[in-house]
């Protein structure tokens, strides 16, 4: 403050001797002030601390500017690291999501896989299983027929072995004739019957001698009458005659119808 107050001085002094100056009557011979020098070179040191004080400012100014510019460019700087050190955090964030998300359908394939490889054993497994039984049902299918045709052999067989026996004892014949005279009471002579008919009919029965469907008459020297006349003695004699054995019982058999012998 003190070059201030100088200066202050310096020019309240120039301002009186100026006033000093005006106020005199201009007819009036003075000499000059020898002493104007002094104030002159107070004016001239004075301006010369101003320029310093102003210059001291501006260096102040600019020091400030300075501090400023460089406290600016720290922030900006201080921001680009922050924002740097954001980005890398954001991009690690998401690397380590990324990371997460491919490990995570890595484990879901690897067991979609399993579970798709698990299923297809699975039913491998069950084909073979299901191929076996198969192959097992038709091996017992193929010996259960096996037996039932060998039994059923043996049984025909059989069934032939005591036909024959039965036969060669004239059961089968004996049969026959019962099973004939049977028809023969139930036969009703057309008018157009002439002596001496022969007619064959195949005749189909049930084991308890109930005839099923219509008989069928093949070779006959009788007309139409004749045949339909047999037809229905058949029938009407239904149920047939048992069989003296067994062994000569058919479900087909044919008979030689002759009701004149």
């Amino acid at each position: 403050m003190r070059p201030v107050a100088v200066i202050w001085s310096s020019v309240l002094h120039v301002v009186l001797v100026v006033a000093v100056i005006v106020g005199l009557p201009w007819h009036l011979e003075r000499p000059r002030p020898t002493i104007v020098a002094a104030p002159i070179q107070g004016v001239i040191v004075d301006q010369a601390a101003i320029e310093r004080e102003k210059a001291k400012q501006e260096a102040a100014a600019r020091q400030e500017r300075l501090q400023q510019q460089r406290e600016d460019r720290q922030r900006r700087e201080a921001a680009e690291q922050q924002r740097l050190a954001d980005q890398r955090e954001q991009q690690r964030v998401a690397t380590e999501r990324r990371a997460r998300e491919d490990a995570q359908r890595k484990e879901e394939d690897r067991l979609a896989t399993e579970r798709a490889e698990q299923q297809r054993k699975k039913q491998e497994a069950e084909a073979q299983a299901r191929q076996q039984r198969e192959e097992a049902e038709k091996r017992a299918a193929e010996q259960r027929r096996r037996q039932q045709a060998e039994s059923e052999l043996q049984a025909q067989i059989a069934a032939e072995a005591e036909a024959n026996a039965a036969r060669a004892a004239g059961l089968l014949d004996q049969y026959m004739l019962m099973i004939q005279n049977h028809i023969k009471r139930h036969w009703e002579r057309p008018l157009s019957a002439r002596p001496g008919i022969e007619c064959v009919v195949t005749v189909v029965q049930l084991p308890t001698g109930d005839v099923v469907g219509t008989p069928k008459v093949g070779r006959c020297n009788g007309d139409e009458a004749v045949v339909r006349s047999i037809e229905n003695a058949v029938l009407a004699a239904s149920p047939l005659p048992r069989p003296p054995s067994q062994a000569v019982f058919s479900r087909t058999f044919t008979l030689t119808f002759a009701p004149d012998k």
